[in-house]
């Protein structure tokens, strides 16, 4: 299956981004099967460069526009609210990742990706995208849970196994 694929590069992002000194976040933006975008944690060195607002704004420059509503966007974590409202302004069309965020999320805790109030400023934010969460959710665990401020942001688990 191409989603389990793609997390698994992004598990893998997260590994290479904790290997360099950085939080284990990874990302990808993926257009008919093909990865046009992909990107690692850089907040350590500037707050709102999380791995989705990078890669979105690498898929934004590649493909030369600010509509993407013909990309899935993958993560190893669930997009914090930040992220989650660039995805619906970019108008993602899915969104799929591993690990969820009971505390930060912005699809479990804050229902930004599912508010079918935003779709009514089309000129700003894209229809709710489809939603796939805890995929390969084990794998994901095991490097979330090297770091550090992991039961900081995430709680006493992910939210799928309470």
């Amino acid at each position: 299956m191409d989603d389990e694929k793609f997390i698994r590069r992004c598990i893998g992002l997260s590994q290479k981004s904790m290997d360099d000194g950085g939080a284990p976040f990874g990302a990808l933006i993926v257009k008919d099967g093909e990865v046009i975008a992909e990107s690692e944690n850089k907040a350590q060195s500037k707050i709102s460069d999380h791995a989705e607002i990078l890669v979105l704004d690498k898929a934004h420059k590649k493909l030369g526009t600010a509509d993407l509503s013909t990309c899935i966007l993958y993560s190893n974590c669930e997009p914090c609210p930040m992220c989650s409202f660039m995805i619906r302004e970019y108008k993602i069309k899915k969104v799929v990742f591993s690990v969820l965020s009971p505390l930060m999320g912005g699809y479990s805790k804050w229902k930004i990706l599912q508010d079918e109030e935003l779709a009514k400023m089309p000129d700003f934010f894209g229809k709710p995208p489809e939603v796939i969460a805890g995929l390969l959710e084990e794998e994901g665990l095991k490097i979330m849970e090297k770091f550090e401020l992991f039961n900081g942001l995430f709680g006493s688990g992910t939210g799928l196994k309470n």
